[in-house]
């Protein structure tokens, strides 16, 4: 299979050549830091780390972590003593700030992600390696349908296939299902940006709404994100076969870099990093150590910008679990791959069973096709601790014949514990009545809290 790599000289890299780039790299931006920000400087001489003396990998793993809790207090002192909401931890002049990009605000205040020029230049860089992953050359035409926002995946994505010169369709991700049909239907673009979950509000949308099907827009490749789906073979085939044979690509980042870092392939044999010269990534075992990035590693994931000017989180702990790969992918790309598995701040845990819902929703999709692949846990506090059996609302497929259900409820419930190790209550939702809740920048909320009143 041919394929075309953006920047091979730094796409190929591997082994002791990579890393010791990285190394370098790694350890100009700690000593940066160090000297341009009393909050790092602060920071680091109190964890009793001095990047003037850094030399190895060995001493890295004594460096601090840094993660959301601490971003939000950093840019709540900044707002208070600085008058400007970048942190404390900025490390340029704010006036060299070219863009501001905003978390979606909805565990607190936003956060916000400041651009120099040259991080704007490397996250366009970064962007020109994943279209030349997958195809893509100037002059096609891309339909950006995710929240036309400040959201990280929002306008900073449209800014760079501006600048790379695509044919940008920016209709947004709020745009009425039969406004989104007709432009699609006008402009024929050879490329949707969405979440997974709207690429299949679409597939279901569109014919409801309109007299056009979403395989009739002639798209030949999404690009999905924010999400697990376009990771889950399931719904990847879904948004494929919806789409009329599209090819499903999923991208992915890492807080505190240039983003993007990465996308699949059309293997689907996980995510492969395309950025590890201006990213570094490392696999933390449960007493936040680092692991080897040998293939079938899993743990929590860290990022740390390398050549980020303004802002960069150094061993910032993004919580999600992943999975690494470095054997070899069919397709030939180098690199290695990554497989998300799940979020921290997500998990679930019942009778001591660490839970993901992520993977509850892929254990049902692939378990039979007379559901829809989509979910929702029910759970009836705000604690993360879930009484067994776990309430699983699953959405069935249009007009599944009663027959056809006999057995299915037990059949999940079964297959839910054997892998996953919990007990689950599924109940079985119509297809018309099922209405999946999303967040802000559009991802699906696979568990809703309902907290009964006092009245009840």
């Amino acid at each position: 299979m041919s394929f075309v790599l953006h920047r091979p000289d730094v796409e190929n890299l591997m082994g002791d050549d990579l890393r010791n780039m990285q190394l370098s790299k790694l350890r100009r931006q700690l000593v940066r830091v160090y000297e341009t920000s009393p909050y790092y400087r602060d920071k680091f001489n109190s964890a009793g780390v001095d990047p003037h003396r850094f030399k190895n990998w060995a001493d890295y793993s004594t460096y601090p972590f840094f993660d959301k809790d601490e971003e939000r207090i950093s840019q709540q002192r900044s707002r208070d003593e600085l008058d400007h909401p970048f942190g404390m931890h900025v490390t340029c002049d704010i006036r060299e700030i070219n863009r501001v990009s905003a978390s979606s605000g909805t565990t607190g205040l936003p956060t916000y992600v400041g651009y120099t020029a040259r991080d704007r230049a490397v996250s366009e860089d970064n962007f020109a390696r994943m279209a030349a992953r997958t195809g893509l050359v100037r002059g096609d035409r891309v339909m950006f349908a995710g929240v036309m926002s400040m959201w990280i995946v929002g306008i900073p994505a449209v800014d760079a296939l501006l600048n790379l010169g695509f044919g940008v369709i920016p209709i947004g991700g709020l745009a009425k299902t039969e406004r989104l049909a007709q432009t699609a239907m006008d402009t024929r673009p050879d490329l949707l940006m969405c979440t997974p979950s709207y690429g299949l509000h679409l597939i279901k949308s569109v014919p409801e709404k309109t007299r056009w099907h979403t395989r009739d827009f002639g798209i030949s490749k999404l690009y999905v994100f924010g999400e697990p789906g376009g990771s889950i073979p399931e719904i990847r085939d879904q948004l494929s076969d919806g789409f009329g044979g599209a090819e499903i690509y999923d991208m992915s980042g890492g807080t505190g870099c240039n983003n993007p870092l990465g996308i699949s392939c059309e293997e689907n044999s996980g995510i492969h990093l395309f950025a590890n010269d201006n990213s570094l990534m490392e696999i933390l075992d449960a007493d936040l150590q680092p692991m080897p990035l040998e293939n079938g590693v899993e743990g929590e994931v860290a990022f740390t910008g390398l050549v980020k000017e303004c802002q960069p989180l150094i061993r910032f702990r993004d919580k999600d679990i992943i999975r690494v790969y470095t054997d070899p992918c069919p397709c030939g790309r180098p690199g290695p791959r990554i497989e998300f598995r799940g979020r921290i701040d997500d998990m679930l845990l019942v009778k001591g069973v660490n839970v993901f819902p992520n993977a509850v929703r892929d254990v049902v999709a692939r378990s039979s096709d007379l559901v829809s692949g989509d979910i929702q846990i029910l759970r009836y506090s705000t604690s993360a601790v879930v009484e067994a059996p776990v309430e699983v609302q699953v959405r069935l497929k249009k007009d599944v014949a009663d027959s056809c259900r006999i057995g299915l409820k037990e059949d999940l419930e079964t297959k839910i514990q054997n892998a996953l190790r919990f007990r689950a209550r599924v109940t079985l939702v119509e297809a018309e009545k099922f209405t999946p809740e999303y967040g802000a920048t559009g991802k699906a909320k696979l568990v809703k809290t309902i907290i009964p009143s006092d009245d009840a």
